[in-house]
């Protein structure tokens, strides 16, 4: 977007009076304008690099853990493309603006496409202190329009040359008969040509008036009529708008404009209590865009993402040796307390309770020792006939060594009173078997891990920047979003109290810390369709029970850093400062300011 020449008729004479664009837009627009417009190029990628355009923004945009895939398909070029536009209008929004929109990024190919979304999304090029916002905000947009959907080179020039075209004629239709007509052959980028050689004396409220209707259609969007001044045949009378101050009128979230000239004070004359604007401008409120506002409970969340699954597998070790002869289990069969695990020498491996491995075999007159104690804890919780007379102790007795008996006989086996090496596995709680490693028909030894089993419940594990990991606390309540779209509820289980380096599986590389955070479900039944899925989790962090609240997007930002709303009444709109409070989602409290439920507000 180079600076064009504006004409306008000087005073003693007929000549045009050549201005740049430059000086007569509102500090700073024209720069950043250009900057979005036309962002510096980059230099060529050196082929030597091995490394692609895609792979240079990925690796600019997609944090480093996250680094997992050499190439980008399409799909996840637009999807990156997205986010990065709405990274975009949160950069303008905390640069002061937090009614700017979120840029629906669907349509935008290259800079004219780009500020055609702007204006359609309703922001206006002339608002007050949007200049340096878009001067810092636009240093990404390179490589969002990087990211788009390559365009033809000669449809863009067509583009900005029709562009050109259309803003020369726009001026010429608001009364500025002589503003020239680009030239392409000067400029072939934008048409116009350079700088004038004029100092910008020959600006008059007539350009500023017609810039702000014609100012879009370098965008290639449609001219922005309600900025238009009105005519003075209108009949249509005015409507009174009240602001908290002159400028405050200016805000791109209102379609008012102020076009009162000063008058005369006439006597017995009541002074307005503000600036007035034709009702043209404001249009019928009738057919304005409003909400009511209402009291209701604002609830700030915050959702992170997870890994739904079963933990991560461990091996079993068994210390069993021999020819596995059959009864294995399947990947996902949930074995307990008093199951079978699998044969070996057609002798059954059976799962017992107990936290201390086997480590010897059991048998009368052994060396005493915790793990008999933990044998015959075993053999009384299965109520075996006699258990009562036997002393839990970590001495292998007569008694013991019946109730071993007993029990071999309900399995079926020889009754000889002994335990083999292997033949029991201790287990703290039902096991989840992942993986089965054997088959029958295989020796196996005492060192080999037969299987790979995780805990019997599902868990999401979600690994969250420690600053985020502040707001999450054991047995808080969360809601779990499942892949197909179901909600259900669960709780957090753990919050590692020490943050970890995850590493980047392909490169080997650290990422950055994380804090490990365990949720488990409260219906387990919810996620059985599924063995591992990734899903979203939202946690509850403040209530703000029974608040005054407007649409955030009703907010007008005014130059003294405050906000105002447009309230809707009686024909006309009227300003009224307002004091904010929380943003939720897309409405925001009101702590101060003359607002009463049922009032109406306007929606830019």
């Amino acid at each position: 977007m180079a600076a064009g020449a504006c004409g306008t008729v000087g005073e003693e004479t007929n000549e045009v009076a050549a201005t740049d664009l430059s000086e007569i837009m509102p500090e700073g627009l024209f720069e950043a304008l250009e900057n979005v417009a036309n962002p510096p190029a980059d230099p060529a990628p050196d082929p030597a690099q091995g490394e692609s355009l895609a792979e240079e923004i990925y690796e600019t945009l997609v944090p480093a853990q996250a680094d997992n895939e050499q190439e980008l398909s399409e799909e996840e070029l637009l999807r990156l493309r997205d986010e990065a536009f709405v990274d975009f209008s949160r950069c303008i929004r905390d640069e002061g603006f937090p009614d700017f929109p979120d840029i629906d990024s669907s349509q935008i190919v290259d800079q004219a496409s780009f500020l055609r979304a702007m204006q359609e999304a309703g922001v206006s090029f002339t608002q007050p202190g949007l200049a340096p916002a878009l001067q810092t905000c636009a240093s990404v947009f390179s490589e969002l329009i990087a990211l788009a959907p390559q365009q033809d080179t000669n449809v863009q020039q067509v583009e900005q040359e029709e562009n050109a075209v259309a803003f020369s004629q726009c001026m010429r239709d608001q009364g500025l008969d002589d503003f020239p007509d680009p030239d392409f052959g000067q400029y072939p980028n934008t048409g116009f040509p350079g700088q004038g050689d004029g100092d910008g004396g020959g600006v008059t409220p007539e350009i500023q008036a017609a810039l702000r209707v014609c100012l879009p259609v370098f965008g290639g969007a449609e001219p922005n009529e309600a900025a238009a001044p009105p005519t003075p045949d209108d009949p249509t009378p005015a409507a009174q708008v009240t602001a908290s101050s002159p400028q405050s009128t200016s805000n791109a979230q209102s379609s008012v404009t102020s076009t009162q000239a000063p008058q005369p004070a006439g006597e017995g004359s009541t002074p307005a209590p503000g600036p007035t604007v034709s009702a043209s401008v404001l249009r019928d409120t009738e057919e304005l865009n409003t909400a009511e506002v209402v009291r209701r409970d604002l609830i700030d969340t915050e959702e992170f993402s997870g890994t739904l699954g079963y933990g991560d597998p461990e091996a079993l070790h068994t210390n069993t040796s021999g020819v596995v002869t059959g009864r294995l289990p399947t990947e996902g069969d949930v074995l307990g307390v008093g199951d079978v695990l699998f044969e070996v020498n057609s002798y059954p491996v059976v799962l017992l309770r107990g936290e201390r491995p086997m480590y010897r075999p059991f048998e009368r007159d052994m060396e005493e020792g915790p793990d008999v104690e933990q044998l015959e804890q075993a053999l009384a919780d299965m109520r075996l006939p006699g258990y009562e007379d036997m002393t839990i102790d970590e001495d292998f007795t007569r008694v013991t060594e019946d109730l071993v008996e007993e029990w071999q006989n309900r399995l079926g086996v020889e009754k000889t009173g002994v335990i083999d090496m292997g033949f029991v596995v201790f287990i703290e709680a039902p096991i989840r078997i992942s993986s089965v490693n054997v088959i029958e028909g295989q020796t196996i030894s005492a060192q080999a891990a037969a299987f790979t089993i995780t805990g019997q419940d599902q868990e999401i594990v979600s690994n969250l920047d420690p600053a985020d990991a502040e707001i999450v606390n054991r047995l808080d309540r969360v809601e779990v979003e499942l892949p197909d779209g179901r909600v259900t509820p669960g709780a957090v289980a753990e919050v590692a109290r020490v943050a970890t380096r995850l590493t980047n599986p392909q490169t080997g590389a650290p990422g950055d810390p994380t804090i490990e955070v365990i949720i488990v479900l409260l219906d387990g039944e919810a996620s059985a369709r599924f063995d591992a899925a990734p899903v979203d989790w939202t946690i509850t962090k403040e209530v703000t029970p029974n608040a005054l609240v407007v649409p955030a997007s009703a907010l007008i930002a005014t130059v003294d850093g405050g906000f105002s709303v447009e309230v809707v009444q009686e024909g006309a709109t009227t300003l009224v400062p307002v004091e904010v409070g929380t943003f939720v989602d897309a409405f925001v409290e009101i702590t101060g300011g003359d607002l009463e439920v049922g009032d109406l507000v306007r929606i830019p």
